[in-house]
């Protein structure tokens, strides 16, 4: 397990006074709680972004990003930025959008499905259209023979603090007395307050932890077929 990683559950089990043996939590455990924290704080703002180019295939309507998008932030082709503009306002660009061809200058998202895009008009030949996407952090995962994490956090450590409050949070929820159900609540109410300045810094810039692929994504529609606690606790608790 990275240091990282170590030192947050470190701090989780002295909030929570768990550092007896045995402990009353699994570091398995605190550790998917730590995984949780991640992947909730990176769907509630993007925190991370990923770039991801993909190749039109002539015939092909619709288009599949990648399965860690959340949300599809911009898109160009050709050097020149692409409009982002759901089903309903393409229809104010063209009438008979769904059969037009030619070079694509617009890319139509699906708000109910953030991961399927449509060119349009479709593309006649072979285009490229490069997008950023606000993107899901990897699963931390558990290795059971080595009792150990998979993989690292890849937000950054000043969200630390924040993180550490949802694993007491949800760790007091474990227990689902009232007393632990109030520290819960005391602690989960700071993880949101991390939330709320992630999103506060998100409007100003994205993070810089942007990763560069060379995804192709899948055809996901054909012309006529489809693709494929305790008293002593910290914190107030």
């Amino acid at each position: 397990m990275a240091e990282r990683e170590l030192n947050i559950v470190k701090e989780a089990r002295i909030t929570l006074n768990d550092v007896s043996e045995p402990p009353r939590w699994s570091t398995e455990r605190l550790m998917k709680l730590l995984e949780d924290g991640q992947r909730d704080l990176c769907k509630a703002a993007p925190l991370l972004t990923h770039r991801a180019n993909i190749n039109t295939a002539q015939g092909s309507e619709t288009y599949r990003l990648p399965l860690d998008c959340v949300r599809l932030l911009r898109a160009s082709c050709e050097g020149l930025p692409l409009p982002l503009v759901s089903y309903d306002a393409i229809e104010d660009v063209s009438a008979d959008w769904e059969e037009d061809t030619g070079s694509v200058s617009h890319l139509v998202v699906n708000s109910l499905d953030q991961q399927e895009i449509r060119p349009y008009p479709m593309a006649k030949a072979s285009q490229m259209i490069k997008v950023r996407y606000h993107s899901l952090p990897v699963e931390l995962g558990w290795d059971e023979e080595t009792t150990d994490s998979v993989e690292e956090l890849e937000v950054s450590s000043m969200w630390d603090g924040g993180l550490t409050q949802f694993i007491v949070g949800k760790a007091f929820l474990d227990y689902g007395d009232e007393a632990s159900n109030s520290r819960a609540g005391t602690a989960l109410k700071m993880f949101g307050d991390a939330i709320y300045q992630a999103k506060k810094l998100s409007r100003k810039s994205f993070s810089k932890r942007v990763v560069s692929t060379t995804y192709q994504a899948k055809v996901s529609s054909l012309i006529g077929g489809r693709e494929y606690g305790s008293s002593n606790c910290r914190s107030g608790y």
